[in-house]
């Protein structure tokens, strides 16, 4: 447990605690959860799981969990007990329907982010930057987008950094096909 995890099992308002270094008990309004590693106990093996904290307005704890080689999280419903997915961060809708989570796969040069209903439903998977035609890197850099927020019709919003210190803000929204996907498109120069 590290000293950041002790302060923030404090914030648990039905209490959380460590059971022993690899158990991770977190009360909730009706009961218990009881997170446990499994070995092996090694960086970028095994599972493992971090409190992270409480949000009072949400009513969520989130989770963090490393399973194996993918960074990522789970959020637990401070009223049912209930599971669902989070990321190694959370950004909340300000109408709190919706909810983009970020995943963290080692290896690669950014994040993945997913966008859910409230409820926990996949709406939207991508990266974090505008790939390039191959799909794997950014078309400028692995953190080419910075800022995320959410725009008046609840929809994702970031700032992409360009080449030559230009900045342009793209929307997560439909494209012409009905599919999801950050507009107006960039396209490799």
């Amino acid at each position: 447990m590290s000293a950041e995890e002790a302060v923030r099992l404090h914030q648990a308002p039905h209490g959380a605690k460590r059971l022993s270094k690899h158990q991770l008990e977190v009360r909730f309004a009706t009961g218990t959860r009881v997170f446990k590693d499994k070995p092996p106990y090694e960086p970028l093996d095994g599972v493992s799981w971090a409190y992270c904290g409480y949000s009072a307005v949400l009513k969520l704890h989130l989770i963090r969990k490393t399973d194996h080689d993918l960074f990522t999280g789970v959020l637990l419903d401070d009223r049912t007990g209930s599971l669902l997915p989070g990321g190694e961060a959370v950004l909340f809708s300000p109408d709190q329907h919706f909810y983009l989570a970020y995943e963290q796969p080692n290896g690669l040069d950014g994040e993945w982010l997913k966008l859910h209903k409230r409820n926990g439903v996949m709406l939207w998977k991508g990266y974090d930057f505008i790939p390039s035609p191959d799909g794997i890197s950014a078309i400028v850099d692995s953190e080419n987008m910075r800022d995320m927020r959410w725009d008046k019709q609840n929809r994702p919003q970031a700032t992409l950094h360009l080449s030559g210190g230009k900045t342009m803000t793209v929307t997560l929204m439909r494209n012409d096909k009905g599919k999801m996907d950050w507009l107006p498109r960039v396209t490799v120069p």
